[in-house]
């Protein structure tokens, strides 16, 4: 908008010149003011370095012929001082090895923002003729070229126009050098931007892995005091309800009926306080297992076994119950196996996915199936007598959980299907969420 506005009192002040000169308002000056109009259009346009530079060329050069012209040259002046030089030095350096020529180009290149003077020495010279600007305004008031104009003398209207044109180059090179800052500014904006956003997206991970390490360690100390009591409490316990049932029976030999009342509620009383510790210890083990690190190791487990072997895992499911974590991790494990001695796909893809009622689990290759397989061996048959232990055990686990397990060919491989439902572990998952929300 500056620009625009630069270029539009530059424009006015050569009709003004004009005006001054009294310059008669003729084609000749519509096809100037048309003419520097149009190329400094095409100067904003800038559809090319090297065509706007041949258009500032081409209009100092008739102004050189032709002196109602000049009066624009302001205009030119500041676009050749406000463009971006064009770039021939990589070119030279292509079409000659030598280096004197590019030295050469490189400093002639600069003097082009000073092409608009071109068309000033005809006035210069003219007013050095006739014997200096005291002179030549003593002599005449006229036009200093033959074009009939009148008006202001010859040295005022000269003078005019090399201060109007000086401010034009001026503005112009004002006017790159606001714009040069403007795009470092922005530059350097977006710069700090990215860095920035790079800082917290760098602050997030490290947040995300300090939480995570901090929850892996509380489920390691979780499992740890879950071993700690079963190991050392848990033995104590045993051998305590062991000796009491060993007085008891000492003391129903001895016909001890007192002792034998108190040995057998001690007795009782033991047995409670281990049926308390073994569901202590399982919720705490329950309460250490992380589901996507077990997930995560079953589909790794056949890491190895065939090089050519690829598992993908694509888990959807951010935390199950402890048994669901088992009962899915060992699926993946046997599914996993039979894969393995039974086809000779290349690919086995594992998916868990969260649905709002149920949890879902498929393994599945693409197959073929392997021809050293054997299908009496009942690893992938689908007929009841060749049903093996590891599908069997596959059902039985989803069944165990109340869900289902479909197990078959799929396409030219196989699939396992496995579905368990949420609502036997509300209680889990509402806890897990209120976990969460805090």
């Amino acid at each position: 908008m500056r620009a625009m506005a630069e270029k539009a009192l530059l424009a006015a002040l050569g009709v003004v010149l004009a005006a001054l000169e009294r310059m008669p308002v003729d084609a000749t000056l519509i096809v100037a003011l048309l003419a520097a109009v149009s190329v400094t259009s095409l100067v904003a346009w800038r559809p090319s370095v090297w065509f706007v530079w041949l258009s500032t060329g081409v209009f100092v050069a008739v102004a050189v012929v032709v002196p109602v012209w000049r009066v624009f040259l302001p205009l030119v002046a500041y676009d050749e001082a406000r463009m971006p030089l064009p770039d021939v030095r990589s070119d030279v350096r292509q079409a000659h090895s030598g280096a004197w020529l590019g030295g050469i180009v490189s400093r002639v290149i600069p003097l082009l923002r000073w092409l608009w003077l071109l068309p000033m020495i005809p006035l210069i010279a003219s007013l050095v003729a006739a014997g200096g600007p005291g002179q030549a305004g003593a002599e005449s008031s006229g036009p200093v070229d033959p074009a009939g104009l009148t008006g202001l003398s010859a040295p005022v209207f000269v003078g005019l126009l090399v201060i109007v044109s000086c401010v034009g180059c001026a503005l112009g090179f004002e006017s790159r050098v606001v714009s040069l800052l403007r795009g470092e500014a922005r530059r350097l904006r977006d710069d700090a931007r990215e860095r920035s956003r790079a800082v917290r997206i760098r602050m997030a991970d490290v947040a995300e892995e300090r939480a995570q390490s901090v929850r892996m360690a509380t489920l390691g100390e979780r499992t740890r005091i879950a071993r700690e009591i079963h190991d050392n409490v848990g033995h104590l316990l045993t051998r305590a309800i062991m000796q009491a049932q060993a007085s008891r029976a000492v003391a129903e030999a001895t016909g001890d009926a007192v002792a034998t009342q108190g040995f057998g509620a001690l007795s009782t009383t033991l047995d409670d306080a281990m049926t308390m510790v073994r569901r202590s210890v399982h919720d705490l083990e329950d309460d250490g297992t992380d589901f996507a690190a077990q997930i995560e190791s079953a589909a790794r487990s056949f890491d190895g076994v065939r090089p050519d072997l690829k598992v993908s895992l694509t888990n959807d499911v951010t935390d199950a119950p402890a048994p669901v974590s088992r009962c899915f991790a060992t699926v993946i494990r046997e599914a996993l196996s039979n894969v393995v001695h039974h086809s000779a796909a290349h690919e086995v893809q594992v998916t868990l996915r969260d649905m709002p009622a149920l949890w879902q689990l498929v393994v599945q290759d693409p197959g073929p199936a392997s021809n050293a397989s054997d299908a009496s061996d009942g690893g992938r048959s689908t007929g009841e007598q060749g049903r093996g232990m590891g599908i069997a055990d596959i059902e039985s686990r989803a069944r165990a959980l109340g869900g289902t397990a479909l197990c078959g060919p799929y396409g030219n491989g196989w699939r396992v299907f496995v579905s368990l439902p949420k609502s036997r572990w509300a209680t889990h998952i509402g806890n897990h969420r209120e976990g969460s929300a805090s």
